[in-house]
């Protein structure tokens, strides 16, 4: 049995040949006359062609003064402090952040603005999930063109997203996927979209059309952002991956998968829906401004649920509305955050904010306060078994069966649905 085994160990091992030429080779930019200098010449002249397809040179770790990191000026950081302390992910994401192909800086201030976005993006993650909780993409997914237009929009702006975190990975520019994942999870979802979402998804019946397309979209979104983010933020986005809805057919780990398939997100062009948004969100910053000034001046209350938007002209003849507010005018009230929306044909030169030949004007609801979802509605009280609420929340309550209900008493501390 001896003999045996020393000749097995004798036996040479198979040798595993790497295919050449290597597709990347990345060293630091002092080997262009070192170490890629010396592996281009032998391999052509041993083999008549270069070793290697692309070549990546990172630059130096400076700190924030512009220093090399130094032991004997204890200017450096330690990543292996930083994992520690503020977790792995945090020092992958600062690799990503930088342009690695110049000199970096690296310090602890740097390091916690890094960490600050991360737990950003992180919370935002959370959400997504948080609310997909009860979502079936194979029963409760709905098709693009059945999508509420918001959520159209969101899933457009996700495509482009997409387009742009490729096109950086494909030129090793990662830190430019990173300014775009920030920019794309503050402006378009924390700021936007994500905001205006809550009532849809809090008040609205579970099974409400409205609440599915949301979710689609929240699903959509999630999905993308887990597989764009896997190569720069591993853990996390195999963190994310075993809390998305299951199915037979996804691979048990997102680094097994390919990234998002762009039909899924937006199946045509998305050119009309994005000039008919550019014209509403203008719109959207306008009102915002006047409910600001309205709220300063007093004359309406600081709950914008609380207040009505009328949209005129202040032309002597009066013009035809605009036909983009006209075919939205259904969502402008959750897009602004506000009870009601008019859209005016009357000529008002007075008590409004002018806009050139535009005018909004910010003024108190009418109706009552729904207990329920706060808005103020002229509903409330219309359905004799939840007498406290409007009419959409009363289909809410009676699609999850909550039982009837009497008016509570003034003093009463009891929650309500």
């Amino acid at each position: 049995m001896v003999r045996i085994r020393r000749k097995l160990a004798r036996r040479p091992r198979p040798r595993t040949r790497t295919p050449l030429p290597a597709d990347l080779y990345t060293e630091g930019g002092d080997q262009h006359r070192g170490w890629f200098h010396s592996s281009l010449l032998t391999s052509v002249a041993v083999r008549n062609h270069a070793p290697y397809k692309m070549v990546a040179t990172s630059g130096w770790t400076l700190d924030e003064q512009g220093r090399a990191f130094s032991k004997s000026l204890g200017n450096g950081v330690d990543p292996v402090d930083i994992a520690k302390r503020l977790g792995g992910e945090i020092i992958r994401l600062w690799v990503a952040s930088v342009d690695f192909r110049e000199d970096v800086a690296a310090s602890e201030n740097l390091m916690q603005r890094v960490s600050d976005n991360y737990r950003k993006l992180r919370n935002t993650l959370r959400f997504l999930l948080g609310n997909i909780h009860d979502f079936n993409p194979a029963t409760d997914a709905i098709a693009f063109a059945q999508l509420q237009p918001l959520d159209q929009y969101i899933l457009a702006r996700t495509a482009e997203l997409d387009a742009k975190i490729r096109a950086a990975y494909d030129d090793f520019e990662f830190h430019r996927a990173y300014h775009a994942l920030n920019e794309y999870v503050n402006t378009d979802l924390s700021a936007l979209y994500l905001d205006v979402l809550k009532d849809r998804l809090y008040t609205f019946a579970p099974n409400h059309p409205g609440r599915r397309s949301a979710q689609t979209a929240l699903w959509r979104i999630a999905e993308t952002l887990t597989r764009l983010i896997a190569p720069i933020l591993s853990f996390t986005a195999d963190e994310v991956w075993a809390l998305l809805p299951q199915s037979a057919t996804r691979e048990p780990s997102v680094h097994l998968a390919l990234f998002p398939n762009l039909t899924d997100l937006v199946p045509g062009s998305t050119r009309q829906i994005e000039e008919d948004w550019d014209q509403l969100l203008t719109l959207r910053d306008e009102v915002l401004k006047v409910l600001e000034e309205a709220r300063t001046a007093k004359t309406i209350s600081n709950k914008p649920s609380e207040t009505q938007i009328v949209l005129g002209w202040l032309n002597s003849v009066a013009e035809k509305p605009n036909p983009v507010f006209e075919q939205y005018k259904s969502i402008l009230p959750e897009l602004f955050g506000v009870a009601q929306v008019e859209i005016s044909n009357a000529i008002v030169t007075e008590g409004n904010v002018e806009k050139g030949a535009f005018y909004v004007q910010a003024k108190p609801a009418a109706g009552s306060k729904c207990e329920r979802c706060w808005r103020f509605t002229e509903d409330v009280g219309h359905e004799a078994n939840y007498p406290t609420v409007c009419l959409r929340c009363a289909d809410a309550l009676e699609a999850i069966h909550f039982p009837p209900y009497d008016a509570p008493p003034s003093n009463s501390t009891e929650p309500q649905a």
